[in-house]
């Protein structure tokens, strides 16, 4: 005859605490997750845009 052992409720219940004690919370909303990409994105453009500007002046050329 097996004899299968039972968990008990409150022992149930602290392993589980115990488990999502671990998980790291994600505060960041999906709005705010493309803001700032959309933010990343733009500053790279005019980053690239006034690097091509600025090596342009710098071979001589009048830009404005």
């Amino acid at each position: 005859m097996v004899r299968r052992a039972m968990m008990s409720e409150s022992r149930r219940n602290r392993r589980k605490a115990e488990r999502n004690k671990h998980r790291t919370k994600n505060n960041i909303t999906k709005k705010d997750r493309i803001i700032g990409v959309l933010a990343l994105i733009i500053i790279f453009i005019i980053a690239a845009i006034a690097a091509y500007y600025y090596s342009l002046s710098k071979a001589g050329l009048k830009l404005f």
